[in-house]
């Protein structure tokens, strides 16, 4: 995939990264892919966007964000403030206020076929998928709808790559139906710096 060309000019390629992203950049070790990255953004080769809904998954460090200003500083001490944040379909208690969409049936459609793919074994609704009182239903429900909304809004804000660690979007039995879904390319952070020449 190289760049895409609207009329003379050439148009940067949107990389939507996945929240494990934010904990691989967060890593010493991924140092040099974020600084590739930051040079690749100078030069508009890319534009770089997160979900807003990685705000609300829990935290490797503790439970979940009190509040999305938390999230905006981990973004700036990555030097990423001026990422653009792409707004997830509103879901009560997991959104923060402002930082969702409320939307029409035609893109609840995409989120459920999104869904049925990447987790055929959770249901789509959380009342059909564990009790009130489940306590570890309720977060494994949760985790998944994150992952779902995250492929969402970049199938729905039109990303080019889907940038991700996580291994259940690589899967060769989900990674080409969400690619033929709209998600165009889905490739872990090495893979993503190869595909746009960094």
């Amino acid at each position: 995939m190289g760049k895409k060309k609207v009329g003379c000019s050439v148009d940067p390629i949107s990389l939507t990264l996945d929240t494990n992203c934010i904990y691989e950049l967060e890593s010493p070790a991924s140092a040099e892919y974020l600084q590739r990255m930051r040079k690749l953004t100078q030069r508009k080769v890319i534009t770089l966007r997160f979900p807003a809904i990685a705000a609300s998954e829990r935290q490797r460090t503790a439970g979940r964000l009190p509040n999305f200003r938390i999230f905006r500083e981990r973004m700036e001490n990555l030097d990423l403030g001026d990422i653009e944040l792409l707004r997830p379909l509103a879901y009560v208690g997991m959104h923060y206020v402002g930082w969702a969409i409320i939307v029409g049936p035609e893109n609840r459609k995409v989120e459920q076929r999104i869904h049925e793919i990447l987790f055929p074994q959770i249901a789509f609704e959380a009342s059909e998928h564990c009790a009130r009182d489940d306590v570890r239903g309720r977060v494994q429900w949760r985790n998944a709808k994150c992952d779902v909304l995250a492929m969402w809004c970049h199938v729905k804000y039109a990303g080019d790559i889907f940038v991700t660690q996580d291994r259940n979007f690589l899967k060769q039995s989900k990674k080409p139906r969400l690619e033929a879904l709209g998600a165009r390319t889905i490739a872990s952070l090495e893979q993503a710096i190869r595909i746009v020449g960094g």
